[in-house]
């Protein structure tokens, strides 16, 4: 109201709400709640942002200024910015930090178009700078339209991710690519296709540890889903688990991966323990991945029949759930409450199925 010069009455009517309700949240008696507040705002172009506390404040400012520069330093090569590596650099980390915080839904349509100005040039005649610039966009164009479950779109952003890296002669922009097509092509049902990303990513030379180890756990789980590979796909999760020198953010995320394909095998105990700790550290850095691991250990606790423990993690799951906005999250909701309905009779998981349906939104209910 106090940018746009609004009157109460005004702002109603941009919100699709009551005056007396507009008058409630100025005074404190009523209060949105976050998912409400973020359907609201982005109807006036606002936008709801969680950033971790712990993160840097000199990380922060560095990416400010970026954006910054980036805005009011017109480009030297040409008036499309998109040719400008800084430029599409500073693109690549808002992208980032945009699907930690939020999740990729809300990004998706912004996804799409960094797709269609990439896709429109001419990346063959562009330096190599660019091209490796432009292929970590489109990985994260990649990854950011999976989450939003947008399979079709997300393959085709990683095979341009893989062949601006090629191009750039960019090794880890390559391993990159292929871990972010091995992901989509087991999504999607495809698990050989997916063994077959992993392999070729490893096959990429001078992989930095952390790549390499997310590959042997792409290769792991998609082995767990080919008949007859349960040892090789033990392996694999191994090897990953065994890997070293990783930051903590990798760390965690490593070891939450690993134990969705240990829980697949049917070792849930491990699985359950490495996901507890991955929710817990992931609370520091994205909202995204806790809410994914909660998921996924509740599943873990189905799979072992353990009501008590579902229960438990689904009112976590449900606390989780305004803070984001994801495709995948809301699919392993619904599938969780699918999956506990023969355990209705039980009052606990009762309750924590009524709180988990009403914290999913309708068009996560019903799509």
């Amino acid at each position: 109201m106090e940018q746009r010069g609004w009157t109460q009455t005004q702002l109603a009517k941009h919100l699709g709400v009551s005056q007396a309700w507009i008058s409630k949240i100025c005074r404190g008696v009523a209060d949105t709640g976050v998912a409400r507040a973020q359907e609201l705002l982005s109807r006036v172009g606002w936008e709801v942002r969680l950033s971790p506390s712990v993160e840097e404040p000199v990380e922060r400012r560095d990416f400010l200024a970026a954006a910054a520069s980036v805005v009011f330093v017109p480009s030297a090569v040409s008036s499309d910015p998109y040719l400008d590596p800084d430029y599409v650099r500073t693109l690549t980390d808002s992208l980032a930090r945009g699907r930690y915080e939020l999740g990729g839904l809300p990004l998706a349509p912004r996804a799409l178009a960094h797709t269609r100005h990439v896709a429109a040039l001419k990346t063959a005649s562009l330096s190599g700078r660019w091209q490796g610039t432009a292929s970590d966009l489109m990985y994260q164009v990649s990854v950011t339209l999976y989450d939003a479950g947008k399979l079709a779109q997300s393959e085709h952003a990683g095979s341009i991710a893989l062949d601006l890296a090629h191009h750039a002669q960019d090794f880890a922009g390559q391993a990159r690519a292929y871990d972010a097509l091995s992901r989509v092509a087991l999504y999607r049902g495809d698990p050989s296709r997916a063994a077959q990303y992993a392999q070729r990513g490893l096959r990429v030379p001078d992989l930095p540890v952390s790549r390499e180890s997310s590959l042997h756990m792409r290769l792991g789980r998609a082995l767990i889903s080919i008949k007859g590979h349960s040892r090789e796909a033990r392996d694999a999760l191994g090897t990953a688990l065994d890997a070293r020198g990783l930051s903590p953010f990798a760390e965690a995320a490593l070891g939450g991966d690993v134990a969705i394909g240990l829980s697949q095998l049917g070792e849930y105990d491990q699985a359950d323990l490495l996901l507890h700790s991955a929710a817990e550290a992931m609370g520091q850095y994205s909202p995204l991945f806790q809410a994914q691991y909660l998921g996924r250990q509740t599943q873990t606790a189905i799979r072992a029949g353990r009501p008590s423990l579902t229960a438990e993690y689904m009112g976590t799951l449900t606390r989780a759930l305004p803070f984001i906005s994801s495709a995948r999250v809301n699919s392993r909701a619904r599938e969780i409450l699918h999956r506990t309905k023969a355990w209705d009779h039980i009052p606990e998981i009762r309750r924590s199925r009524e709180c988990l349906q009403g914290m999913l939104t309708p068009e996560a209910t019903t799509s």
